[in-house]
């Protein structure tokens, strides 16, 4: 399979997952199943695959400013081959497609300047996703089973309808309270794995924190269920009129300079009668400029 790079979970919310992850049927015996089924692994996201000759570098195969992306639930998967056996598909989220086509254009540019990349796998057709369960099937429907075991002893919540999310209950294995219903995970980490070999020889090469993005999981609904906000420019009233006198029309409109507020600043309003008249003065470092300039344009009597 060559070199992979995946998206990896904060440390607390990888922690939780792991507990759901040990979790094993009644029916499981590790003398009558396959040494395959049922491996320990870490929880992740494949972003991209790629072959190389030699041993590669977590920095050199990874673009130098990336930050770190949601993911979020959407439903259970149940796959017809031993890699995608039981597996989690994710929402696919700008931030998160985002982040994979940065990965691969990178990669890309890579292979094009060495030439020592022989190929990269962009994603399979069930990307995104994460895999909980690797297993050969002792008898048939095994997968299956798994799945309708997980839904009834209540690890895994699914809600199908307009909107299809998945909620997964990592307390019963062990988790903190706090992860009771994990509708996904902040992807904070990458790491660069050698996926020779069976799962259990899987190495781990490289890993990376990425930059916060600030879009973060709430615990009860994923964050774009909740309205935007903007930051709000607050800027200050336009002038009041003095002695009859307004501003200035150029055509139909008239023209206002709105100046933004700032607090006052008590070390310059004491010596600048301008920030008690005029709201627009106040708080401004360089009233004297300012006072000026509204002298030349409204006259003496507006300050």
């Amino acid at each position: 399979m060559g070199y992979a790079l995946w998206l990896v979970p904060s440390e607390p919310q990888a922690d939780a997952l792991r507990y759901l992850m040990n979790f094993r049927p009644q029916h499981y015996r590790s003398s009558t199943h396959s040494s395959r089924s049922y491996p320990r692994f870490d929880p992740h996201i494949t972003l991209a695959t790629f072959s190389c000759p030699y041993r590669p570098s977590l920095y050199q195969f990874l673009p130098s400013d990336v930050n770190s992306a949601p993911v979020y639930f959407q439903s259970m998967k149940i796959g017809n081959n031993y890699l995608g056996s039981l597996s989690i598909v994710i929402s696919k989220s700008r931030e998160l497609m985002d982040l994979h086509d940065l990965v691969v254009k990178h990669l890309e540019k890579v292979n094009k300047h060495l030439q020592k990349v022989n190929k990269i796998h962009h994603a399979s057709r069930s990307f995104p996703h994460m895999s909980l369960f690797y297993l050969d099937e002792a008898f048939q429907g095994e997968r299956l089973q798994l799945c309708n075991a997980l839904r009834q002893s209540g690890r895994v919540y699914e809600r199908i309808g307009n909107i299809t999310d998945v909620a997964l209950n990592c307390t019963l294995d062990g988790a903190t309270p706090q992860f009771h219903a994990m509708k996904g995970f902040h992807g904070s980490e990458i790491w660069l794995v050698d996926c020779t070999g069976a799962v259990a020889d899987w190495r781990v090469l490289g890993k990376r924190m990425l930059n916060p993005s600030g879009a973060c999981i709430s615990r009860d609904e994923p964050s774009f269920y909740r309205p935007s906000h903007f930051p709000v420019v607050a800027m200050a009233p336009p002038p009041p009129r003095f002695c009859g006198r307004g501003p200035f029309f150029f055509g139909p409109n008239p023209v206002l300079p709105m100046i933004p507020y700032h607090p006052q600043d008590p070390r310059i309003h004491r010596c600048h009668y301008a920030q008690s008249i005029d709201p627009r003065c106040r708080g401004n470092m360089c009233t004297c400029a300012r006072r000026r300039a509204y002298v030349g344009a409204y006259g003496r009597d507006y300050i």
